[in-house]
């Protein structure tokens, strides 16, 4: 009897979900098994930290670059690839790894593929959906990074006290080993026209990945260094000297890596400028909230990751809606609204205190939640609108980078922050001395914080009032 396959957009559906599912956990649910291989290498915890480092740095240097080989050569290959490499790193990672270094190289093997995955999942829901279905499409295939998200601490703490750290990645491999064989059997080949040439512009690939590689470890350890340190300069210069190489050699070349023309449509250009700061505020959250949760509040780790969970859990609810809204009414308003109850989101925390309930902290987060639901499926819309359809692994690489940096400058903008104006409040507050004068002074660097996010949100709404307003039409 022949089995009646779903209809093809939904089985593209599917494997991208799956994709997502899968490396979100591969990111989250490292965090609680560091402390244990540090113990286990013998090596401090600023070695270990290289492991969830190098699953950040690469993916960032190289999203384009395989957004860019899937348009040339197909998306079906690089998508079986990409689940092949991540699972066999999976596998190998823990059986192999005898020290940090064998770990290191194998979850850097990994990474390389997370990136040939997550660089096309958005291209492939663009390219499957009409274009009235393209929101809703973005926004529900969101829904699975932020379920991966929201279960690897869980995931991992489980296997953690089960078994050990190598179960963590065991746990990938079953996922990788279903999509392989989802992608060979039920994805159509790409139809590639035969007459298109298919030239990489490696050299130009090098400079952009030397361009965001460097400035992507320049702000890993930006906290670490300082703004002002000669390490951190110097980075910074060798990354705008890749970047004006990088435009020089795409303005020379028949077949660029990317076309930067593209940037002349202000639907694109404005919309990546919306993205990057909704990804800085948003992970910029995730990293101060749980400090506030448990060294302000004392409130327990396990206690504190329930709370956690109200933004990937609103994320869920309000990612389809805002697609939706984006396919019926454009980008623009759907987007400008979540970006506006992000903004309420950031002033509500930048007034919490040391007796501010739980319930007034995850009502907050909340809104983040919500917030997001509804501007990030339509901000990504909007940058595949700008795009033309050949273009479209280039905008999802574009997309994916895009999310990878603004998590990093999240991160480094919110621990510079914290540490500078603590510093500040600690000399110039009256009361800084002992254990009451250290909390008013970390709350009173945290409401900073919250107001620089505010500063964000307002160029990601600018951004977004940029866009001209204009509704999809349908086809």
């Amino acid at each position: 009897m022949k089995i009646k396959l779903p209809e093809y957009k939904w089985r593209i559906f599917f494997v991208t979900g799956l994709a997502n599912i899968s490396t979100a956990i591969a990111i989250s649910s490292i965090s609680l098994a560091l402390p244990v291989m540090s113990d286990e290498f013998g090596v401090s915890m600023s070695a270990v930290s290289w492991i969830p480092l190098i699953y950040s740095l690469l993916p960032s240097c190289t999203l384009l670059i395989f957004g860019r080989l899937a348009d040339l050569y197909g998306y079906k290959r690089q998508f079986m690839c990409g689940f092949l490499i991540f699972g066999t790193a999976s596998m190998l990672l823990p059986l192999l790894s005898r020290g940090l270094a064998g770990a290191i190289m194998f979850r850097g093997v990994q990474a390389i593929g997370y990136a040939m995955m997550i660089s096309i999942t958005q291209a492939m829901c663009n390219r499957s959906f009409p274009p009235e279905e393209r929101g809703k499409a973005l926004g529900v295939n969101s829904i699975f990074v932020s379920i991966g998200l929201s279960l690897g601490p869980s995931v991992g703490g489980l296997l953690l006290s089960r078994f050990s750290w190598r179960a963590i990645f065991y746990f990938n491999a079953p996922f990788s080993l279903i999509g392989f064989v989802v992608c060979l059997l039920v994805l159509r080949k790409d139809e590639l026209d035969p007459e298109a040439p298919r030239r990489m512009d490696w050299l130009g690939s090098l400079f952009f990945a030397i361009f965001i590689g460097v400035l992507a470890y320049a702000v890993n350890f930006s906290a670490e260094w300082g703004f002002a340190s000669v390490k951190f300069a110097g980075c910074l210069l060798v990354s705008l000297a890749a970047l004006a190489l990088f435009i020089l050699r795409e303005n020379r070349v028949d077949l660029p890596l990317m076309n930067l023309n593209l940037f002349r449509n202000p639907v694109f250009s404005y919309a990546n400028g919306a993205s990057i700061c909704s990804y800085i505020i948003q992970q910029m959250t995730n990293f101060l909230v749980p400090f506030y949760l448990m060294n302000v509040l004392l409130i327990s780790k396990s206690d504190s990751g329930f709370v956690m969970l109200a933004t990937p859990l609103a994320m869920m609810v309000f990612s389809p809606l805002g697609g939706r809204y984006a396919d019926r009414l454009g980008s623009r308003r759907p987007a400008l609204l979540g970006l506006c109850v992000i903004a309420a989101g950031c002033a509500a925390m930048s007034f919490m205190t040391a007796a501010t309930s739980v319930a007034v902290v995850a009502a907050a987060l909340l809104f983040y939640g919500v917030g997001n639901g509804f501007s990030v499926s339509a901000i990504n819309a909007a940058i595949f609108s700008g795009v033309p359809r050949e273009h479209s692994g280039t905008a999802s690489g574009m997309v994916a980078t895009m999310r990878n940096l603004g998590q990093g400058l999240g991160v480094a903008f919110g621990s510079a922050i914290m540490a500078l104006r603590q510093s500040h409040y600690a000399r110039t507050l009256a009361d800084g001395a002992g254990a009451a004068g250290a909390g008013r002074v970390y709350l009173t660097a945290q409401r900073d914080a919250y107001f620089f996010g505010l500063c964000i949100v307002a160029l990601a709404i600018f951004c977004m009032f940029r866009i001209p307003e204009k509704r999809p039409e349908k086809r």
